[in-house]
Formats: C-alpha cells, sequence, structure tokens
C-alpha cells in the first residue's frame, strides 16, 4: 500500500538507524505566550508515545509543531534525521507525509462516504488508478476493523467507528508514523477499549510508530510505551518515562496527583 503512493514503507523506515522524531530545545507558544520552552525528547522507532498533561500544557499544540503545522519560537524538530523546521516548502511536504494524522473529532468529510474518506488522500495526491484507490481503502478499512461500513456516510457513524475511519484515512500515503489527537475524548469505555486494542495492533504487527495525545488515564496506561508529561506552570516537560513508574516511582507531586487522580488540596479544603 505505502508503496503504491510511492512512500516508504514501514519496514523500509523501520531499518533506518536513529529515532523516528527528535525534539531538540523546542519553545513553542502564540505571540508573547510560551507554552513550552527548552524541551527535547525522542521517539523511537516502533514505539507508542503518549503527550500528557491537564488542560491548556500544550499538548496538541505540540503535536502540530511535530507535524509543521505551527513553527516553533526557537529548537528544531526531526523526522528521521532531517528538520522539518528549516525544511523548504517541497520537503517539508515531504516530511509531511510520513506522518498521518487523526484529529480528536475524526475529521471526516460529511458529503463522502467512509471508503471515499479513507480513498481522498490518495485521489488528492497519488496518480492511482481508481481500482487500486478502491482496493487500497478497502485494505486500510479492514486493518481497523471497519470493513462492514465502506458505504456509511460520517453521520450513520458512532465516535468510535468516525475515529477508525480516521486512522484509516491516516495511512492511506503510506505513513510510518500515526500521530492522534485525543484518540479516546468522547469514547464510552468499552469503545475507548477496543480503539486501544487496534491502536497496539498497529504497532505490534505493522511497526507503526505512534505519538498520542491524551489524557485519559486509563488508555495511557493500555498503550503508551512511554509518557512524557507537560506542565502549564513552568512550561516545561516534568516527566518520561513508563506511565506504571512514574505513577508508582515520581517524587513530583505533580506526576503523582495526575496518575493517581488526586484533586488539588487546596480545592479540596474549601469544598470547590
Amino acid at each position: 500500500m505505502a508503496q503504491m503512493a510511492d512512500i516508504p514503507s514501514t519496514a523500509a523506515a523501520g531499518a533506518r538507524g536513529g529515532p523516528a522524531i527528535s525534539v531538540n530545545r523546542l519553545k513553542m507558544g502564540y505571540g508573547k505566550r510560551v507554552l513550552l520552552d527548552n524541551a527535547s525528547f525522542d521517539v523511537h522507532r516502533g514505539e507508542i508515545l503518549v503527550i500528557l498533561g491537564g488542560s491548556g500544557c500544550g499538548k496538541s499544540s505540540l503535536m502540530k509543531n511535530i507535524i509543521g503545522l505551527y513553527q516553533p519560537m526557537a529548537g528544531d524538530i526531526l523526522i528521521d534525521g532531517e528538520s522539518i523546521v528549516r525544511a523548504g516548502p517541497e520537503k517539508k511536504a515531504q516530511l509531511q507525509r510520513r506522518m498521518g494524522v487523526m484529529y480528536q473529532s475524526g475529521a471526516l468529510f460529511g458529503s463522502l462516504n467512509v471508503l471515499q474518506n479513507v480513498r481522498f488522500p490518495l485521489d488528492e495526491f497519488t496518480d492511482m488508478g481508481l481500482a487500486e484507490k478502491n482496493l487500497t481503502a478497502r485494505m486500510l478499512l479492514q486493518l481497523v476493523e471497519m470493513g462492514h461500513a465502506e458505504a456509511l456516510m460520517p453521520g450513520e457513524l458512532s465516535g468510535g467507528m468516525q475515529k477508525r475511519a480516521g486512522i484509516a484515512r491516516a495511512m492511506a500515503l503510506g505513513a510510518d508514523m500515526l500521530m492522534l489527537d485525543e484518540p479516546s475524548a468522547g469514547l464510552d469505555p468499552i469503545t475507548a477499549a477496543n480503539l486501544d486494542r487496534t491502536i497496539r495492533s498497529l504497532r505490534d504487527n505493522l511497526g507503526f510508530t505512534f505519538v498520542v495525545v491524551t489524557h485519559e488515564l486509563q488508555s495511557i496506561f493500555n498503550i503508551a510505551d512511554r509518557g512524557v508529561m507537560l506542565d502549564p506552570v513552568s512550561h516545561s516537560i516534568i516527566a518520561e518515562g513508563k506511565p506504571s513508574d512514574l505513577r508508582d516511582h515520581s517524587e513530583d507531586p505533580r506526576v503523582r496527583q495526575f496518575f493517581n487522580r488526586l484533586p488539588d488540596e487546596a480545592r479540596q479544603a474549601t469544598g470547590s
């Protein structure tokens, strides 16, 4: 599928040395407002890295910096060793096609059925024939357990089905890195658990690298190999590691509070 769209296959990407993504001394924000400063971390090939933290800490903004939608204030971001920050338009587009993105709502086109939504990137960016594009889209839908739904319209889908279709579309151009923004948001526990299983399956069976933005604790423990926790007060990364280790062994009270779902003491004392 990836080779049809003239994009490197996942297996080929896994053969490269070095991390899939490197964030180096990143400073990001809006105008004069800084959300994150001097942040550095790597995303290893074939891992599921979760960006986590409370509301307003900059999780989604960090993901948008990584995929090149936002320009950082300072620092660099390397995709397979190449800077997406300093890349020219053609090179930047090439690097962006390596990273499939699923936004929080699934972001499906309401006027297209599921098959057409998944096929859309192939329609726009490849010269494949219609039969080949349909075959590719159907194979992707099978990977996310949506083969039965190809003729349905987005309005006929549940929230979980919309997100599965969004993941399938994110893979259409052969991306070997998938960026998911709040995939479990708004889903009931069973649907969220099924989606977690699909994410793990795509990593375990096909070798995808995932960067997942979420604050859903159960999903974090279900899927994450490693977590990077942002703090909105210090504008920094305050923890990095396996979520269960951070929950059980971190010496930072902010980290323990998040992973153990503890209320603020001040609010608890006032009853607010």
